[in-house]
């Protein structure tokens, strides 16, 4: 996506702030403008600008920078920190962001910021990087407003503004035991709404949505995208809440497994990024693309088997890239409906598959029909014009079989291109590895093998 010229424009202003400014005016300066926006900037500098930058900012505003950084980028930077310093910047992110940022650090590395932090912290973020990576425990925060049960509500608001300055999310709080078992649930809205003396016991709701913290990442942010929660507790086995995930979490993570499944639908690897190397790039997509090799070899045989046939009627060759095109494009927009209906989880329900299916083979057919239909008529006067006689067979014989042959290849196409995700799907893998160009190779060997099946039968 391009850049607005905007966008450009407040990076260029941002850049030129860094590059005249002195250490002591950088910092006040700076304070005017978005973390993220000053994040984006950090590519345009060179080597000797970024040392200035990371030693002339406090460790607060560097960690509202490092909260919009990859955490791969992040950690980098990190080396160029003293150890106190880095601390202080891990201590002051939230502990999700910061937990992400230590795992990308090596190990020596980590342990001395991590011995530079309060006990209280280092505790924090040494529990959140013990979870595997991509479940609900591995990105959630531990800063949110806990409540008492049995507190009345004047007490509920003291504590509520105590704590909302540290806490990412305050639309929901959250009622524990002395045990931290999850009790309840109350919406900001309800407290503020509330008049003393009333208790929390009586405005909160006891059924509360809740995920495990070993649950995947993108199930839990579909579930919170589902329900419309902005923040989501997530508890142990015991149903103590060990930490909440906010709506933005969510939405990064979809727009993450969105950028995934893209990669694998275009045939390339998960770990692709933009500004890796070359070489590397070229590493990554090689495996695809001598899997294709090996498929296309699979084509060139099927031809060469029909060898006899081209030779006789060589006209056929014209139209072949037709009848590969409209399957292969039929095929890839059947791919795409069933990929994105798995991804918001329209075939849980039972029955649901075949119903998918067999409405893909209508469509399919109803399409196969008419290109079938237009592709015989279409052919039938290019022929009349361009080839009137021909040695074997006539106009009318290959303009039946191109109809033909559409007509079958699109009907095909449609089916497979549902039934192979759908398959994997069923026996959980993921189904984004059914990628176009894969899904697209496939069909041309079947949109082949009736083209020149059809051939034999009606022009020989």
């Amino acid at each position: 996506m391009k850049e607005t010229s905007h966008s450009l424009n407040l990076k260029q202003e941002i850049y030129e702030v860094i590059k005249e400014s002195s250490p002591k005016e950088i910092q006040e300066k700076l304070k005017t403008y978005h973390p993220s926006d000053i994040a984006e900037t950090f590519e345009m500098m060179d080597d000797e600008q970024l040392g200035f930058m990371l030693q002339s900012l406090n460790f607060h505003l560097l960690a509202d920078i490092f909260e919009y950084l990859d955490s791969e980028d992040a950690a980098e930077l990190m080396k160029r920190l003293s150890t106190q310093k880095g601390a202080n910047v891990l201590e002051t992110m939230e502990p999700d962001d910061a937990a992400d940022v230590l795992q990308e650090m090596k190990e020596h590395a980590a342990d001395q910021v991590l011995s530079a932090m309060h006990e209280e912290n280092r505790d924090t973020l040494n529990t959140l990087s013990e979870y595997k990576e991509e479940t609900a425990g591995a990105i959630m925060t531990t800063d949110f407003v806990i409540l008492t049960k049995g507190m009345d509500v004047t007490e509920a608001m003291k504590v509520l503004v105590k704590s909302a300055k540290s806490t990412e999310g305050i639309q929901r709080l959250f009622v524990l035991d002395d045990k931290n078992f999850l009790e309840g649930v109350i919406e900001l809205k309800a407290l503020i709404q509330a008049r003393a003396p009333k208790s929390i016991d009586e405005i909160m709701h006891s059924d509360v949505v809740s995920v495990h913290v070993d649950d995947s990442a993108e199930d839990v942010a579909k579930k919170i995208q589902n329900y419309g929660i902005y923040v989501m507790p997530v508890v142990n086995d015991k149903n103590q809440i060990q930490g909440v995930i906010t709506m933005d979490d969510a939405a990064d993570i979809l727009d993450d497994a969105t950028d995934e499944d893209y990669g694998k639908f275009a045939a390339l690897s998960s770990d692709i990024v933009l500004n890796e190397s070359v070489f590397k790039s070229a590493f990554h997509r090689l495996p695809w693309l001598i899997l294709l090799l090996l498929l296309g070899l699979v084509i060139s045989t099927i031809i060469s088997r029909f060898e006899t046939t081209i030779e006789r009627v060589a006209v056929l060759v014209i139209f072949q890239p037709l009848i590969l095109d409209m399957a292969g494009n039929t095929g890839t927009q059947s791919l795409a409906v069933t990929v994105r209906g798995i991804s918001k989880d329209f075939f849980s329900l039972k029955g649901s598959a075949k119903r998918h299916l067999l409405k893909e083979l209508r469509i399919g057919v109803l399409s196969g029909i008419a290109i079938g239909l237009f592709s015989m008529v279409t052919t039938f006067v290019f022929l009349t014009i361009a080839a009137p006689t021909m040695a074997i067979g006539g106009p009318i014989e290959v303009a039946l079989t191109v109809g033909f042959s559409a007509a079958f290849a699109l009907s095909f196409a449609a089916v497979f291109g549902a039934f192979f995700p759908l398959f994997l799907y069923k026996i959980n893998v993921d189904p984004a590895v059914a990628s176009g160009p894969f899904i697209t190779t496939l069909n041309d060997v079947i949109g082949l093998v009736i083209y020149f099946s059809l051939a034999m039968l009606i022009i020989l």
